[in-house]
């Protein structure tokens, strides 16, 4: 999710529908401009909420600078599997834009691509532990 308040939507997660913080970091602006077509920038602060089994939202505190261009809503849809490997092997045969992100870090896999003009997120083996240092944490994410 895209939000223009993330301190208020992660709240609202938390404290309403009663979801863990998991981990929180930065994406390099780099990564904004290949998955989300997002213009140069510093990046922006990712928090992931929930668990693998019963679902994780992960909201993208939007900065303000790029707000007219990144309006709040449904960022892509994501899905944490088992089997990354097999997965993207399937939807390279159904999408033609299958993009890998974040091959060399440790903890992390993820692939793109788009179906029915939606951008679908397929993350692999994700442990929290292992996965990129927060820059967020401690500022009231």
């Amino acid at each position: 999710m895209r939000s223009h308040g993330a301190d208020t939507f992660i709240s609202f997660l938390t404290d309403v529908v009663g979801m863990e913080i998991q981990t929180q970091f930065r994406v390099p602006g780099e990564v904004l401009e290949t998955t989300l077509g997002w213009p140069p920038s510093d990046g922006a602060d990712v928090t992931m909420l929930g668990s693998g089994d019963a679902g994780l939202v992960e909201v993208l505190d939007v900065p303000e600078n790029l707000r007219d261009v990144a309006p709040e809503g449904l960022a892509a849809l994501s899905f944490l599997t088992d089997d990354y490997d097999s997965v993207q092997e399937k939807a390279r045969t159904m999408a033609n834009d299958v993009t890998v992100l974040f091959g060399d870090v440790p903890g992390v896999n993820l692939f793109f691509c788009t179906m029915g003009g939606v951008p679908i997120e397929f993350m692999g083996s994700y442990d929290a532990a292992d996965a990129p240092a927060t820059a967020a944490s401690g500022d009231g994410h």
